[in-house]
């Protein structure tokens, strides 16, 4: 996987990218032990939230940048190719000369490369954007070490394994 990020990196026409959904967060009056400078007050339990609410995030190692998107339903296949669809629209002037992005991702249960709903959906991005998109898969709690996001306030893990490929047709 170090090798392949790194290619990645390396080539002009490559953007690389690491797109994963943290833990679901409850929304409400919660304590959750952090400090603050005003007087709050919080519920005993937090057994009736207001709603919930999962963090999809997509970082770009190469700049620094963390995109988070707050997602409200249950993170699918079809929830992160969504964003990753989201995502592209907001930046695609902005990175015009990339013809491939390489996408590092955990291997969990929404984006593993067997899940047909999830490849087909990044097949019809591929297709429909003109790009070549590479999957490269993390192994399971495999010489793993957590980076801290610079300014974002939020940890990100970053683990290794083998790529998959999906070309767009021109």
């Amino acid at each position: 996987m170090k090798q392949r990020n790194e290619e990645a990196d390396a080539d002009a026409g490559t953007l690389r990218l690491s797109m994963d959904a943290k833990a679901t967060v409850k929304v409400g009056p919660f304590a959750r032990g952090g400090k603050s400078r005003v007087a709050t007050s919080a519920a005993d339990h937090d057994f009736d939230p207001a709603a919930t609410v999962t963090p999809v995030g997509i970082f770009l190692p190469s700049s620094d940048e963390l995109f988070v998107y707050g997602v409200t339903s249950k993170v699918t296949s079809d929830c992160l190719v969504d964003r990753l669809v989201d995502w592209w629209e907001t930046v695609k002037e902005r990175f015009a000369d990339i013809t491939t992005l390489v996408i590092n991702l955990d291997n969990g249960p929404e984006s593993h490369s067997r899940r047909t709903q999830f490849m087909q959906r990044l097949v019809e991005f591929a297709q429909r954007s003109h790009l070549t998109i590479r999957l490269a898969y993390y192994p399971p709690y495999h010489e793993s070490r957590t980076t801290r996001l610079s300014g974002a306030g939020a940890f990100w893990s970053i683990i290794g394994m083998g790529p998959c490929s999906i070309r767009s047709r021109p």
